[in-house]
């Protein structure tokens, strides 16, 4: 059985101390607090799963890797009828960070232990989903009404996803990808469920799934979804005056509407001779528009996006007693257009009235997977070849494309020194080919061609751990240290669009990185304790800096993270689960500019919480409320615009009136605090309802 490494482990003694060298006596109570709040728990029996009302999936094979603040397996439960997007689920989770640009299918990332979002890299069943651009995955266009199960790994990107990345990984599983067999009951062909909601500004969502086994070897799954919002919130305008409050007005946003399509499809065959063949394809088609910013808000502007990824994968039966092998193909085909009407631009020069301006990407990956699985050794190797093409899409300026060969080698090992002790590492290694084929960019004063033909070195990354764990243990912990590394990406070593320069010299984002943690199981409040300490110092940071309308990205120096993540799951009672999270963390710029050193990094609070608390009611009904809170924000690496500290409170009521009926209402946002997280022109909507009926069958 494959096996992952994770890191946690140290003394609750130690985790104090570092907590009060960092922030003193008010970080020590508050994470004390966290750590200890489930003594007074009580219960008869130590039982390490902690209920399936918990929303982190806890087995008896992986409670190592469950038992880990640096990994969760999110389900469902944590987002369905709870009017929550991607990335406010992810951000639930200590030393994750969201930032959120408006309503419904806006733009938003997050951010682990104070690595920039761009540096994370996002999977959609293992496929990388981070594109040419360099920026960050846009967590708001992905649909979870498509997904099964969300992985989050803070402390490194997996080599199964090919290792590269300075800021971890989270991979999103689509729906149906469990087998049949492991869904349905024998004397089941098939089931369903359709989900139908409706809330605030006119949101709407519905979707439907299916589960079919055609045969004792063949089974289907399908998903279809939908959703819209208009997104017509009021907010309180600046009025182009970010440091003066006297002249702010109440405004409702307008222009903003967003509508997605989204299905995917999957198929699983055991052919005779033991191979197990899976296809699966997903698609997605969205559509909005743009206001621009809050004190001028645009009429007419927006975007449209489609999205298709098709994978084949095959696995083989075990060869020679101890190997096995997974072959895999997967196609993917990306467009992102957005229009707008200028009459002149920022400097004044005439523009000719409506602009697109926009990029269609086609990729293709082969790979192949070996696995070794032995009594104490267990070691996985994974050869892959990322080949990607870009090219222009829109008018707004000259034809160009762009293409990337990517060849990457990465693998885990993992051996047992002795009982519930191992050791191991993982490792990476990437060749980088880009070829530009004779691409040009028009700017208002200038035009610049693009060089052909450059080939990068080669970019490694390396990780060891040590780790103890019994499968009965209340306590364990590990230890790893790392250097990982990111390759620019097409974007930002050859821009391509008006305003944007190029810089083929940039080098590569790297990073080194050290955690240690642990986590204890208390035997009579069926609760578990995690703490762990990180730091991550990273090098040469690819920042876009902007002048006079023109932006170049640059590398600008370095960043010191270092911080504490505290968080406790209880069940102390049949009718009662609790979650308490927290993070500290000191997230410094350590640029050579003096200007900026010494900073705070954007949008990376100093300090943040999170509390749950669900209640199984009578009468069919189950009752969530959730708290977080966060400290002040700076917006910009000169630290000149602040946000100010933000807490927020939730709720949702469930009633399940029939074991396949579920009918849940929520409210956002109960203070109706309309706060800018973090951007300035894209203020957050405030108070927010959903209604959300589910029905199997």
């Amino acid at each position: 059985m494959r096996k992952t490494s994770l890191c946690i482990a140290t003394r609750l003694r130690g985790c104090l101390t570092v907590c009060s060298r960092i922030y003193g006596p008010l970080g020590v109570r508050v994470c004390a607090v966290v750590l200890l709040a489930s003594v007074f728990a009580s219960s008869e029996e130590f039982i390490q799963d902690l209920g399936e009302s918990s929303v982190y999936e806890t087995s008896g094979a992986e409670k190592p890797l469950q038992a880990s603040s640096s990994y969760a397996e999110v389900l469902p439960e944590a987002w369905e009828g709870r009017s929550l997007s991607a990335a406010e689920v992810l951000a639930s989770l200590p030393g994750v960070q969201y930032t959120r640009q408006g309503g419904v299918g806006s733009f938003q990332t997050v951010s682990i232990r104070g690595v920039s979002a761009k540096n994370i890299v996002v999977c959609m069943d293992g496929i990388p989903l981070n594109d040419a651009s360099g920026g960050a995955v846009d967590f708001g266009s992905i649909d979870l009404n498509q997904i099964e199960k969300i992985e989050v790994y803070k402390d490194r990107v997996p080599a199964k996803f090919g290792g590269r990345g300075i800021g971890g990984a989270i991979n999103f599983i689509t729906k149906g990808s469990k087998p049949a067999e492991a869904v349905l009951n024998p004397d089941e062909k098939k089931s369903g469920r359709i989900l139908l909601s409706y809330g605030s500004h006119n949101t709407w969502e519905a979707a439907a799934q299916m589960l079919s086994r055609l045969t004792d070897s063949v089974s289907v799954s399908a998903s279809l979804s939908a959703r819209h919002s208009d997104n017509d919130y009021e907010f309180s305008s600046q009025n182009g005056t970010p440091y003066n409050p006297d002249d702010d007005f109440t405004d409702k946003r307008k222009n903003a509407e967003f509508t997605e399509y989204s299905g995917l499809v999957k198929a699983r065959v055991l052919h005779e001779n033991g191979v197990f063949s899976t296809l699966n394809f997903n698609f997605s088609r969205s559509e909005g528009g743009n206001p621009g910013r809050d004190d001028a808000q645009t009429a007419v502007a927006g975007y449209k996006g489609e999205f298709a990824q098709a994978t084949y994968r095959a696995e083989l039966p075990q060869l020679l007693g101890w190997l096995w092998l997974e072959f895999s193909l997967t196609g993917k085909f990306e467009k992102a257009v957005s229009h707008s009407y200028y009459p002149l631009d920022h400097l004044g020069y005439d523009l000719p009235g409506m602009q697109e301006y926009g990029t269609a990407g086609y990729s293709l990956v082969p790979e192949v997977v070996a696995n070794y699985s032995g009594e104490r050794f267990d070691a996985n190797v994974r050869l892959s070849m990322d080949a990607a093409y870009y090219e222009k899409r829109g008018t707004s300026s000259s034809k160009w494309n762009l293409m990337r060969v990517a060849t990457n080698v990465s693998g885990d090992v993992s051996y047992d020194v002795v009982k519930n002790f191992s050791v191991g590492g993982e490792a990476s290694a990437s060749i980088v080919k880009d070829d530009v084929h004779g691409g040009k960019f028009v700017q208002p004063t200038t035009a610049k061609t693009l060089k052909t033909e450059n080939t990068r070195s080669v970019s490694w990354t390396g990780r060891g751990f040590v780790r103890y764990d019994a499968s009965n243990s209340r306590y364990g912990g590990s230890l790893s240290f790392g250097r990982f590394a990111r390759m620019p990406q097409l974007m930002e070593l050859y821009g391509v669009y008006p305003g944007m320069l190029s810089n083929p010299d940039l080098k590569d984002e790297s990073a080194l990185r050290f955690e240690v943690g642990g986590y204890y199981m208390i035997p009579k409040s069926n609760s578990a304790i995690r703490a762990t300490y990180f730091e991550t110092h990273v090098d040469n940071g690819i920042y876009w800096l902007v002048s006079g309308g023109f932006s170049k990205p640059v590398n600008i120096g370095e960043s010191h993270v270092r911080g504490l993540e505290a968080e406790l799951e209880s069940k102390p009672k049949k009718w009662l689960s609790v979650v308490l999270r927290a993070t500290f963390q000191n997230a410094e710029d350590r640029s050579d500019d003096a200007y900026y050193n010494g900073n705070q990094l954007p949008n990376e609070p100093m300090r943040s919480f999170y509390a749950e608390a669900r209640f199984d009611l009578p009468y069919h009904l189950d009752f969530t409320w959730t708290s977080e809170y966060r400290t002040k924000i700076y917006d910009d690496r000169a630290n000149r615009i602040k946000q100010p500290a933000v807490d927020l409170h939730h709720f949702s009521l469930g009633y399940t009136p029939f074991e396949k009926t579920r009918l849940v209402f929520a409210l956002r946002n109960l203070t109706d605090e309309t706060y800018r997280n973090p951007y300035i022109p894209f203020p957050t909507p405030g108070r927010e309802y959903k209604l959300t009926l589910t029905q199997g069958f």
